[in-house]
């Protein structure tokens, strides 16, 4: 008897806890992002001497996500500088990603993008655009629900032109296939509302 009153009042105090745990039935990929928008400010730029700089990675950049795996991404670049070669250099950027691990704080996920880069010296009448596509793996850790830091490191694969009108020779109207890794160890700061 003591043996029955003993499971009994086990059982009892056991599924009265039931009530105290929450269950989360919603997987992590498929439940709506609580912020849709990001802006992302590339921070390799501001402290060059802590972190590679990369002639190729963008200052600003937009992310847009459609549902809690798929984003859309736009970037851009602008510089303007009054020096002896009076340079002006314009970049755009577009893609998409895919989240394929959500872990709270960190996030992994992939993606491509397709930008274009145009670089002019005005005294030299040089002209130099560059079109690449950009596979990468990005690697974000949320420092609070607005704020997130992030990389993405990828490969590109670019084709670039240039076109000097000061010069008679031949070469310098060319155009050359480039490839390497890109934006390793540059960190951007995003903002997430």
């Amino acid at each position: 008897m003591r043996k029955y009153i003993f499971i009994l009042l086990l059982t009892h105090i056991a599924l009265a806890q039931e009530g105290n745990v929450s269950f989360n039935h919603t997987d992590s990929l498929s439940a709506p992002p609580a912020y849709r928008h990001q802006i992302g400010i590339g921070i390799s730029r501001f402290v060059n001497s802590a972190f590679p700089s990369d002639t190729n990675t963008f200052l600003l950049e937009y992310r847009y996500l459609k549902d809690a795996v798929l984003a859309y991404r736009i970037g851009g670049d602008y510089r303007a500088e009054s020096n002896k070669d009076s340079t002006y250099e314009f970049a755009l950027k577009v893609g998409g990603d895919k989240l394929f691990r959500d872990y709270k704080r960190w996030k992994f996920y992939y993606g491509v993008d397709l930008w274009g880069r145009y670089l002019y010296y005005e005294n030299r009448k040089q002209h130099f655009t560059s079109i690449a596509l950009n596979p990468f793996l990005g690697i974000q850790y949320q420092l609070s629900p607005n704020f997130s830091i992030s990389t993405e490191p990828g490969f590109f694969i670019k084709y670039n032109f240039r076109k000097d009108y000061k010069s008679f020779d031949p070469e310098a109207q060319t155009h050359w296939w480039e490839s390497r890794f890109a934006k390793i160890g540059n960190l951007q700061i995003n903002f997430h509302f």
